[in-house]
């Protein structure tokens, strides 16, 4: 089996989940392989080359499950569906296109925090987000666990526990967009990807 990690917004292959979770996969069952994605922060392109991967994956005759974070979450969505692929969300973003215009990130210059590279949010990036978000509602449930923690500051919990509410859903109190204490969640994703 190979588990790979889709990371969030503004962020890298290097991001602390990511860490916690190469860790911790090695003392539950190191027969595991993980790879830590790195892709474009263009919501866009990243979507076309994590496709490329999971294509690449497949062709090898790999088991392949993601999870991904935040933004990560969106994309490792839209893959189950296209691919079907078992997938685990830790606070997902299933709005990017509403997340964008509420706060204003449309043409902005952002950094990426993890390379240090500039972007801009295209005007194309939210239309497709839009379109693409469309399609969540053909999620797999049987192939989906979520892991909220209802005091993430970024996204509310509620938006995710209510579309994705036939998922196996692990929501716990407390927390923040990072979740607080992952490390206590990989035996979960572990169990459920091999379940």
């Amino acid at each position: 089996m190979l588990i790979a990690y889709l990371h969030g917004f503004q962020a890298s292959s290097n991001a602390n989940k990511a860490q916690i979770l190469k860790t911790e996969l090695q003392k539950i069952d190191p027969s595991i392989n993980f790879l830590s994605l790195d892709f474009s922060d263009d919501i866009k392109l990243a979507y076309f080359s994590l496709c490329h991967f999971v294509e690449t994956v497949k062709d090898r005759g790999e088991d392949l499950c993601l999870v991904g974070s935040s933004m990560g979450g969106f994309q490792a969505l839209l893959l189950s569906i296209k691919y079907n692929i078992k997938v685990a969300l830790i606070n997902p973003c299933l709005y990017p296109s509403k997340f964008c215009s509420d706060n204003n990130l449309l043409g902005k210059t952002l950094k990426n925090y993890g390379t240090g590279e500039e972007f801009e949010i295209s005007k194309e990036a939210i239309e497709f987000c839009n379109d693409k978000e469309q399609i969540l509602k053909h999620y797999r449930p049987e192939k989906t666990l979520v892991l909220l923690q209802k005091a993430d500051e970024v996204l509310d919990y509620q938006y995710a526990k209510e579309h994705l509410k036939n998922a196996t859903l692990d929501i716990e109190e407390g927390g923040n967009h990072r979740y607080e204490n992952f490390e206590n969640k990989v035996q979960t994703i572990v169990d459920f990807f091999k379940s």
